[in-house]
């Protein structure tokens, strides 16, 4: 498969590939539904005709949530050529909520110079990454995790200004990962305990819970998981460390833009 141009061209890809593969689950109840390629890709398709009536660049903010259909909105975005700004309602900028499928744009005028894009926060401050940058982002996580043979499964749920969680969200649209959307931070291990990913990230303390969880189930099915990320330059216990590659994990990082920033 070519490589795409930006994420929106990747989602694409999969549809065009795999259209009833799927990629978002989310919990309703005890139960958990899943979302395909080719579903989604109906959305994004669908939204982005009304937000290309916004001029090319708008910072286009939405009040992002970890469920299906922001995630799509953040692509539909990007590929109506806007700037996707998760959570921010600024003036001038445009501002969009999803009413019973369908899109409520309040439009506004303040345009970046960019296309396809998205921002990210750093210090409190917005840092814009250009479409090529997400791309390259999602890339450079790959490289780090290394290819497996068998698909990808993550658990996500952060904000899509955390740079991390949008590096993540990046990585999880090229490689194509089955991404499971777990809104409350306190229950990502719990979570991953019982969809059994092969990546998980996190900060030292998830990755201590997830620890804990797996030690306290002794029979628990966890072979499946492969790469343990830390989140940015936070330092794993020594302890948490050796436990997980003394099980045949690899433990490597996930950046946040402090470091990396516009080099991307």
């Amino acid at each position: 498969m070519a490589a795409p141009p930006n994420l929106p061209a990747a989602l694409l890809q999969r549809a065009a590939a795999d259209p009833e593969e799927p990629w978002l689950f989310r919990a309703e109840g005890w139960d958990w539904v899943w979302h395909p390629w080719r579903e989604l890709a109906r959305w994004m398709e669908d939204w982005q005709p009304s937000l290309s009536a916004l001029p090319a660049g708008t910072r286009t903010g939405f009040p992002y949530a970890p469920r299906p259909e922001f995630v799509i909105l953040d692509l539909a975005i990007q590929a109506a050529g806007l700037v996707s700004a998760p959570g921010e309602r600024r003036e001038g900028g445009a501002w969009v909520e999803i009413a019973d499928g369908k899109l409520d744009i309040s439009s506004g005028s303040h345009s970046s110079g960019n296309a396809g894009g998205a921002l990210v926060t750093v210090a409190g401050e917005p840092v814009e990454w250009t479409a090529a940058e997400l791309v390259a982002a999602g890339e450079r996580l790959q490289m780090d995790i290394g290819v497996s043979d068998a698909r990808e499964i993550v658990v996500l749920g952060g904000a899509l200004a955390d740079p991390v969680e949008r590096t993540m969200f990046s990585w999880a649209t090229l490689t194509g990962a089955a991404v499971v959307l777990e809104p409350d931070p306190a229950l990502r291990a719990a979570t991953a305990a019982w969809v059994r990913p092969t990546v998980f990230h996190g900060t030292p303390a998830e990755i201590a819970d997830l620890r804990a969880r797996v030690k306290k189930k002794r029979g628990l099915p966890f072979r499946r998981l492969r790469t343990v990320l830390v989140a940015g330059w936070q330092v794993l216990a020594p302890e948490d460390e050796a436990f997980w590659r003394g099980r045949g994990v690899q433990v490597a990082r996930v950046f946040a833009a402090e470091r990396r920033n516009r080099g991307i």
